[in-house]
């Protein structure tokens, strides 16, 4: 099935800008002349002054919203439909229309229009991510337009700020199921289907965004898929929900008109097979080791999860660096959050792991030359959280011949290396590995600087399904940490910090199959 246009994205946008609602026209005001509230997207599915603003059938022509925007595209002065006269519009051509309609390229606004009403007129709008927007700022604005990507709720867009530690499992970033526009959960990501990759944006500048406001600046967003990683990892770009030709891989987001202390919401197509497919081409890019895996392999041993940055930007400005933090530059935010669900109705084998791949990567770059410190570029990372009563142990696995390059003694000081045994008791994620268990007291090791390189990795966490209960069994979060520089620049030196880069949180639920008609987890935030 061929992707349709979002109504909330592709269409809805572009009406309020082809009828000037930032300028403050009818169309934007609190009681619109003619009873079409270009504020409220809901709108479009209810009536005008005149009548319903869209038909009951699939034909485009029988929705007179359609069919006064094809008026004006005629050069007609207005179009009668269902017996009523309605008036072209917009009523005189606007930067907007020139630009979607007029000198448009192939599909145009009002063809794309077409298409989404002959394909059933799918209302996606995304209620439950709009209501995460904070409210809107009016105090201590910064000067001219400073955009930002949500990193929590209620986020101000100050950084350094609250951003909390592990700001992948806060972030507003979320999928959203096309046919409905509500926030979804999958408990696994089917190479058929597809998803909108939303975030809500913001900007805590006086100035406002955007090239279709009286003052506004081009404001662009961009969303990226990543391997599931702990800071940085091969990554594919979504397209943007902004585009009117629905094929197009451009992925770049317009952000039309964004006022001053006000927030938005932007989005992105993420179609599952075409993402791993970009996936897979990315990990065989790098000559990343798996450990006997092929890179289809170990894209789809990942389930459903989400490991995504959207970026933005205004002109003038560059991209934010995937590798840079949400910690420090309020221009990107990431979700690395992951559900799984265990059935306590399934008790073989006993005991069980639930295993989880991961890459690690340089998420800042080591800073190589005589004299500087030896430690600089190391990674630490640390487990975090305590599960319930029926988790027994935590594993390591590591790809054989990354083992050999990559690690020592001292970096993995503490940690029990399995005998073959014993590993492959394990049931490793890889076949070509060696698995080391933690100790009770010890839930850290080291990686060092890989450069441009990435490492595979997978957590292994133990249980007996005997002794776990429906319900929520706590969260296991990895926290990538690299030794870098903070230079004193009075004193000529600098000394190493620990700064969080990066890591991944899996929320664990169990349920039980016997006591459940449809026994379908669905992850709740």
């Amino acid at each position: 099935m061929p992707p349709l246009p979002s109504f909330y994205f592709t269409l809805f946008k572009k009406f309020q800008v082809v009828n000037h609602v930032p300028a403050g026209s009818a169309h934007g005001s609190g009681s619109p002349s003619g009873g079409y509230d270009l504020k409220n997207p809901a709108a479009t599915f209810g009536s005008s002054n005149r009548g319903a603003l869209l038909g009951a059938s699939t034909t485009p022509s029988d929705s007179p919203l359609w069919a006064v925007l094809n008026a004006k595209a005629m050069g007609l002065a207005s179009v009668v439909v269902g017996g009523t006269t309605w008036p072209a519009m917009p009523v005189f051509a606007t930067p907007a229309w020139n630009d979607f309609q007029l000198s448009a390229p192939a599909p145009k606004l009002v063809q794309t229009f077409a298409d989404w009403i002959t394909a059933g007129k799918i209302n996606d709008i995304p209620n439950g991510v709009l209501a995460t927007r904070p409210p809107t700022l009016t105090t201590g604005l910064d000067a001219g337009v400073e955009l930002f990507v949500c990193s929590m709720p209620g986020d101000d867009g100050i950084r350094p700020g609250a951003v909390p530690a592990n700001y992948w499992a806060t972030s507003l970033i979320f999928l959203v199921d096309p046919a409905t526009g509500n926030i979804a959960t999958p408990t696994e990501l089917a190479g058929s289907s597809e998803y909108f990759l939303t975030a809500a944006i913001g900007n805590r500048g006086n100035a406002p965004a955007g090239q279709y406001i009286s003052g506004g600046i081009v404001s662009e967003a961009a969303g990226w898929v990543m391997v599931w990683n702990s800071g940085m990892s091969p990554a594919v770009q979504l397209p943007s929900l902004s585009n009117l030709d629905v094929n197009s891989t451009n992925g770049v987001y317009n952000i039309y008109f964004l006022r001053a202390g006000n927030y938005d919401v932007v989005g992105f197509r993420l179609n599952v097979q075409t993402v791993f497919d970009g996936l897979v081409a990315a990990i065989t890019a790098s000559g990343m080791d798996l450990g006997g895996l092929t890179p289809a392999q170990w894209v789809h041993a990942q389930g459903a999860h989400l490991c995504a940055k959207v970026l933005v930007r205004k002109a003038g400005e560059s991209w934010p660096a995937l590798g840079d933090t949400p910690i420090t530059n309020r221009r990107l935010a990431q979700k690395n959050l992951a559900p799984f669900a265990v059935d306590v109705a399934v008790v073989d084998p006993n005991p069980n792991i639930i295993w989880k791949n991961f890459v690690v990567g340089d998420v800042i770059q080591r800073i190589a030359g005589k004299g500087f410190d030896d430690r600089m570029g190391v990674h630490t990372l640390t487990i975090e959280g305590k599960l319930v009563d029926g988790f027994t142990r935590l594993l390591l696995a590591i790809p054989e011949r990354s083992f050999k390059r990559w690690f020592n003694e001292d970096r993995l000081r503490g940690l029990k290396l399995l005998n073959e045994k014993e590993a492959k008791a394990a049931r490793p994620p890889f076949p070509e590995c060696v698995v080391l268990a933690f100790p009770a007291d010890a839930r850290s090791f080291e990686v060092p600087p890989l450069g441009e390189e990435f490492l595979a990795l997978s957590i292994g966490a133990e249980y007996n399904p005997k002794r776990l209960k429906p319900g929520r069994l706590g969260d296991l979060t990895v926290v990538q940490k690299t030794a870098a520089p903070r230079v004193d620049p009075q004193k000529g030196r600098f000394t190493l910090e620990q700064v969080t880069v990066g890591g991944f949180t899996v929320r664990f639920e169990a349920y039980d199959s016997r006591e459940l008609l449809n026994p379908k987890w669905r992850f709740k935030e």
